[in-house]
């Protein structure tokens, strides 16, 4: 499987059968080969959806699978199906899983072609040190809550928040899920261009699982897995 970084949280995973977009955002598509496309989305905001994907990928084979909350932005269309959180499906042999976001959305559980992905979407432990006690523990409670849904389910790449602003607690979210989940490679997103916040985690020793961290440079960056 190759993975390309867009940008923000935006990725690409090619699979020998298919293409699935992850939050795209903005940044270059590259040429895609003539393969079915299935495009996700997990909420609403502009740095998650552009309806320029539509756009991008206009004459392909191309199906789409948003948040329920996207559907004031994209409207109807037989190529776009809609799901809410903690629903269980499976579209074009694709297994799919959805976690109630801490934030607005969705995150998503797959499994395409023997492999299981994860993207997080905004379902990260938001805390900050502007806010109170009660919501900052009101926030990690809710957040680890859905993370813990996925014990015990082996996933081979994850896509996880690793978020420079929130300061004193950037990690809190990515260490749990390491803790606790069976990840072989993760990709850390949303940073905003900060790609130094990869390295500062790593060397920080907050990675005490068995996951392979990618340290993404820039854009289009691609892996082979």
């Amino acid at each position: 499987m190759d993975i390309t970084y867009i940008e923000h949280s935006g990725f690409i995973a090619e699979s020998e059968s298919r293409y699935i977009i992850f939050d795209y955002y903005r940044g270059t598509v590259p040429d895609l080969k003539d393969k079915p496309i299935y495009v996700f989305s997990s909420h609403s905001h502009k740095d998650h959806f552009n309806p320029k994907i539509f756009d991008i990928l206009k004459g392909k084979n191309a199906k789409y699978i948003f948040s329920h909350d996207i559907k004031k932005k994209a409207g109807e269309s037989e190529n776009i199906i809609y799901l809410k959180a903690n629903t269980d499906i499976v579209i074009d042999g694709i297994s799919i899983k959805t976690l109630k976001s801490t934030d607005t959305g969705v995150a998503f559980l797959i499994n395409a072609d023997g492999k299981t992905l994860y993207h997080g979407g905004d379902l990260n432990d938001w805390r900050w040190a502007e806010e109170s006690k009660a919501y900052n523990n009101n926030m990690m409670t809710n957040f680890r809550r859905e993370i813990d849904k996925l014990k015990n389910i082996p996933i081979y790449a994850a896509f996880i928040p690793l978020d420079p602003r929130q300061e004193e607690y950037y990690f809190e979210g990515m260490e749990y899920t390491l803790n606790v989940l069976d990840i072989k490679y993760v990709f850390p997103m949303h940073f905003w261009h900060c790609y130094d916040v990869i390295d500062r985690f790593i060397n920080e020793g907050h990675n005490r699982s068995d996951a392979e961290i990618m340290r993404i440079k820039e854009k289009n960056d691609k892996w082979r897995l």
